[in-house]
């Protein structure tokens, strides 16, 4: 387990449940620190393994697929959505765009982060431009706004705004226009920028920035606290690409963690009981005759051993025959689902 269960790294919405939910975190009582349960649930790659939330994998590099009309479709039903950016003669979702041409990064991870941060209706003081003492001032992304009480949060990101926090020296975010840009520079900055994309060092996915497991404090430099963010981020995501008819055939990059001791290493012994004769086809995990998402299920509760498979059945989820059930044979039985990758 990483360092991100302790204190204030990991915090949990209060209308999780109960169980997940530990100690009030701050005095309105919406925001609780995320119990050992929470952190371990979140923190595990193979629960998230599925279509939609697979999107916290996937990386924040800018892409050529990423067009305004998925902006579009990201900020619909908020106060961004087809509006004007002030401070600009643009729509946000062009903003959007510009800042991720500038800094290489998502679009649509930006415009998730943004609808993630400031909701639907936009009602933060820390994008009001009148919150006393920094009038004028906006933080669209919640840049360094952490603090115990809402007083600490809104005064601590527009101290970022107006560059008088150390790690936002030079700031001068004084219409939403340069909040969005600065913020997206941030982002790049601090996170998806650094990285080494070959080995994936850095913190280049949503679940990468909030868990840091590769950094040298283990948990120690994180984007959110809000231990949910990556799962509600990635939905938005999933969202705008599944719009398009043609969005299972864009090339993702997915950056899936494999944790040393976790359910990914087990050695299984795939053999087959002696003396049967079972068909066996590769990807058909319940012998039923098709591959379908039911599969999937059964390999995904293998792996973190709710539900593990046997003879046959384990046979058949070895897709790529090396002889181990893991993460590998995962990606394939998906790859097959959404048609990328079909299992011969």
């Amino acid at each position: 387990m990483v360092a991100a269960e302790l204190g204030d790294k990991s915090l949990i919405y209060y209308t999780a449940p109960s169980n997940y939910k530990g100690n009030v975190y701050n005095s309105e009582k919406t925001w609780y620190y995320a119990t050992r349960e929470a952190v371990e649930y979140y923190l595990n790659p193979y629960n998230f393994l599925d279509s939609t939330y697979v999107f916290m994998f996937e990386s924040q590099f800018y892409k050529d697929y990423h067009i305004k009309e998925g902006v579009e479709k990201i900020l619909a039903g908020t106060f961004m959505a087809n509006k004007n950016c002030p401070g600009s003669s643009k729509n946000y979702s062009d903003v959007l765009l510009e800042a991720a041409a500038l800094y290489n990064v998502s679009p649509y991870m930006l415009a998730a982060r943004l609808k993630q941060e400031q909701g639907s209706k936009g009602t933060s003081a820390l994008i009001s431009g009148s919150y006393a003492g920094y009038e004028g001032y906006y933080n669209y992304f919640n840049v360094q706004a952490s603090g115990k009480t809402n007083e600490a949060v809104i005064t601590n990101g527009l101290k970022c705004a107006k560059g008088e926090l150390s790690k936002c020296a030079g700031n001068d975010w004084s219409s939403p226009y340069k909040s969005i840009i600065g913020g997206a520079k941030f982002i790049y900055k601090e996170y998806v920028g650094i990285n080494d994309t070959y080995n994936v060092k850095g913190q280049m996915t949503n679940y990468l920035q909030k868990f840091d497991p590769y950094g040298p404090r283990l948990g120690g430099h994180q984007y959110m606290q809000n231990i949910q963010a990556p799962y509600t981020e990635a939905k938005s995501t999933y969202n705008s690409y599944s719009s398009f008819s043609n969005y299972k055939n864009f090339n993702y990059v997915f950056y899936i963690p494999i944790y040393s001791g976790g359910p990914n290493t087990s050695n299984t012994n795939c053999n087959t009981n002696s003396g049967t004769s079972t068909s066996i086809k590769l990807g058909d995990l319940n012998n039923d005759g098709s591959i379908d998402s039911v599969d999937l299920l059964r390999i995904r509760q293998h792996l973190i051993g709710t539900n593990r498979l046997s003879g046959a059945n384990l046979t058949a989820a070895d897709i790529n025959k090396d002889g181990t059930v893991d993460s590998v044979d995962l990606l394939r039985l998906r790859q097959h689902l959404i048609g990328t990758n079909k299992i011969s």
